[in-house]
């Protein structure tokens, strides 16, 4: 069964998608790695990016340059 997820990243305030992709292509931390190179292209250095279940407002990982890929953490 697939498991689709969108790639996005937050440059300027919006979240855009990059891509989506089926999780079950992928091994363990694939995506991430791949993502996170890309990422690190952009010379913006506030650049955010997560990766979310299409339809869930909670993603299941965030990137920020400081902190590299975290499963997100809801704050209070």
């Amino acid at each position: 069964m697939k498991k689709i997820v969108y790639l996005e990243v937050n440059e300027s305030g919006a979240w855009k998608r990059v891509m989506s992709a089926d999780l079950q292509t992928f091994d363990d931390g694939d995506l991430e790695f791949a993502a996170e190179k890309l990422l690190a292209l952009s010379d913006n250095p506030r650049i955010k990016a997560r990766i979310i279940v299409p339809g869930d407002s909670a993603p299941l990982l965030i990137y920020t340059r400081e902190n590299g890929w975290r499963e997100w953490e809801q704050r209070d």
